[in-house]
C-alpha cells in the first residue's frame, strides 16, 4: 500500500504543471473518491473456524468535504467522509457430528455496507501544491452478523447494529490546478466487539477492523 501511495503522488507531480497552486490552501473543498477497502475482523467462537475465514478485499467509493486552514508551511483542518464498502456476506461454516441427531451445520456470517467518519487532519506542505498529513477521528458503521446451528435443539440469531469508533490515517494531496487536488489516503477504522449467538445458536464475537485506500480529486472553492 505505502508502494503505491509513492506511486500516485509521483504520477501526480510529473503531470501536474509547476504553477499549479496559485494562492493558499484555506478554504472549503469537497471531492469524490474510490479504491480498495481491506477487511481483517477478529473473532472469537468455534475453533474449527478463525479471524482469516471473514477477511475479505472489496471496492470502496464515496465523497468527502473539508475545510483548511493555511499557517505558513502548515496546514490542518477538519474532513468528513462517506463511503461505500463492498465487504458484503463474509460467511464460514463447519459440521460438528452428533452421536444422536446427526451432523449439524454451525454457520456464522459478517457484513458491513457503509462507513461515515468526521476528522482532524494536519500536514506540512513539501511545496506549494504537495501536503503530506495525518488523520484521526470519530466513524459510524452498520454491522451485519449472524449465529446459525441446524437440527432439532438449533436456532439462529441475527444482529444488526450501528457502532461508533475510531479512524486514523495519513495521506498526500497534490493541487494539480487552480482550484483542484488529487489525493491519496489511507485511512484504518477500528469499533468495539458485535455479539452475536443465543436460542440454540453459537455465542461468537466479532471485532471489527478494516482500512481503506482512496484516491479521490477535489474541488476547493
Amino acid at each position: 500500500m505505502i508502494k503505491i501511495l509513492y506511486a500516485s503522488v509521483a504520477l501526480a507531480a510529473l503531470a501536474a504543471p509547476a504553477s499549479a497552486q496559485d494562492g493558499s490552501w484555506t478554504g472549503y473543498y469537497a471531492g469524490v473518491e474510490i479504491g480498495a477497502g481491506f477487511s481483517h475482523p477478529g473473532f472469537d467462537g468455534a475453533s474449527a473456524v478463525s479471524s482469516s475465514d471473514f477477511s475479505d478485499t472489496a471496492f470502496i467509493g464515496g465523497v468527502y468535504a473539508g475545510h483548511d486552514w493555511q499557517a505558513g508551511q502548515f496546514v490542518y483542518g477538519g474532513v468528513a467522509s462517506f463511503d461505500f464498502l463492498g465487504f458484503h456476506n463474509q460467511s464460514s461454516s463447519h459440521v460438528v457430528m452428533d452421536p444422536i441427531f446427526g451432523g449439524k451445520t454451525h454457520s456464522y456470517n459478517y457484513d458491513l455496507d457503509w462507513v461515515a467518519s468526521a476528522r482532524a487532519r494536519a500536514g506540512f506542505l513539501a511545496s506549494d501544491q504537495f501536503l503530506l498529513y495525518g488523520t484521526a477521528g470519530v466513524a459510524v458503521s452498520r454491522f451485519e452478523t449472524s449465529s446459525s446451528t441446524t437440527g432439532i435443539l438449533g436456532g439462529a440469531d441475527a444482529v444488526n447494529t450501528t457502532k461508533v469508533g475510531g479512524a486514523f490515517g495519513a495521506g498526500v494531496e497534490y493541487a494539480f490546478a487552480p482550484h483542484w487536488a488529487l489525493k491519496t489516503e489511507y485511512v484504518h477504522y477500528v469499533f468495539n466487539n458485535v455479539h452475536a449467538g443465543g436460542n440454540g445458536a453459537d455465542q461468537v464475537t466479532f471485532k471489527p477492523s478494516f482500512g481503506t485506500l482512496n484516491f479521490g480529486i477535489s474541488y476547493r472553492f
